[in-house]
């Protein structure tokens, strides 16, 4: 198992030209930091959240000092924050690897007559900045070449480009139709509440701000679309939502970097109930926490590698895998080929 420590080290080491700060935080953990900090759950240690609830509790990032001295001046005001917190970033840019998915599942539709919309379940959802693959229009870029993957149905809308490599999807044909949206998360925030949507920045590092107004502008598509928000948590309350999709939808579960904070034996409880469901189950997990996705890696898939951070699957099965902002991703399937 990986080390808090070695957690960290790695943390540093991917966000390091992202964020400079972030990776002096992360650089910065002690012994003392460490031994507060495996006190929590496993889950509750993520950098992004720790990072986050350090700067709610007044740690400022451009002081390489102030985690740990969180860390000693405050030691249970944080590690009770952290008991309970979820991070909240709702990176849009995670979009990217699985718009295909969903272009793939809409033609599947369009050439077996199937007329019913998607209804979207996602979970882990935060604001909803992901609950909008109809509103981006993605563009691929290989080398010197871009060739716009898919086109969003209407505006406000998002715009994003991913570098690909591979066995890469050719563009969409179909349009992606969504039905019914619902957003199923432990503290569901409402993008049109300005103070709800500082919370979801807070955990986006202060020198990322071409990101924050990326989610800006995912906040502005999602208010246009706004899903039903569901306070819940997996696999609990996974039923819940979906059976708040209406009839007439053919339901699909998007998880981006949710199961991660879920803990080990609830993984498996959550994939076992979508297939006892038998919905769709679009993901973009952390590489090698799910064991049936990993069974479908190809055997050159280095988990370590930061090109391979996350894994895009459907359906339980691995498509591809990308950085962990999905800016790159490396294709080896086709969905439903």
């Amino acid at each position: 198992m990986t080390s808090t420590r070695q957690r960290y080290a790695a943390y540093a080491d991917r966000i390091a030209a992202v964020s400079p700060s972030y990776a002096a935080w992360a650089r910065s953990v002690d012994d003392g930091l460490v031994a507060l900090l495996d006190t929590v759950p496993e889950q509750q240690r993520q950098p992004e959240l720790v990072f986050a609830v350090a700067r709610r509790l007044g740690a400022d990032p451009s002081d390489p000092g102030a985690l740990c001295a969180l860390g000693r001046e405050a030691p249970l005001p944080f590690t009770r924050a952290l008991a309970t917190a979820t991070v909240q970033a709702n990176d849009p840019r995670r979009l990217g690897p699985v718009v295909p998915l969903f272009a793939a599942l809409a033609a599947a539709a369009a050439r077996t007559g199937d007329p019913r919309p998607l209804g979207l379940v996602d979970a882990g959802a935060a604001a909803g900045l992901c609950s909008i693959p109809d509103r981006v229009t993605l563009d691929h870029r290989t080398g010197d070449a871009t060739v716009r993957f898919a086109t969003a149905v209407e505006e406000p809308a998002l715009h994003l480009t991913v570098e690909v490599r591979g066995t890469v999807p050719a563009p969409a044909t179909v349009p992606i139709r969504i039905g019914a949206r619902v957003a199923l998360d432990p503290a569901p925030i409402d993008p049109g509440d300005p103070d709800a949507f500082e919370r979801l920045v807070e955990a986006v590092p202060p020198e990322a701000t071409d990101r924050t107004a990326l989610m800006r502008e995912a906040a502005r598509a999602t208010l246009a679309v706004p899903p039903v928000r569901i306070r819940g948590t997996l696999p609990g309350d996974l039923d819940r939502a979906l059976d708040a999709l209406p009839d007439g939808v053919r339901p699909v579960v998007l998880t981006t970097g949710t199961l991660v904070y879920v803990p080990g034996a609830d993984r498996q409880r959550v994939v076992d109930r979508l297939r006892e469901r038998r919905v769709h189950w679009i993901a973009l997990e952390r590489t090698g926490i799910l064991g049936g996705v990993a069974a479908t890696l190809p055997d050159d898939v280095d988990p370590s590698d930061p090109a391979a951070f996350a894994t895009v699957s459907l359906d339980g099965v691995a498509l591809a895998v990308c950085d962990p902002f999905g800016l790159r991703v490396r294709w080896f399937r086709r969905p439903l080929a």
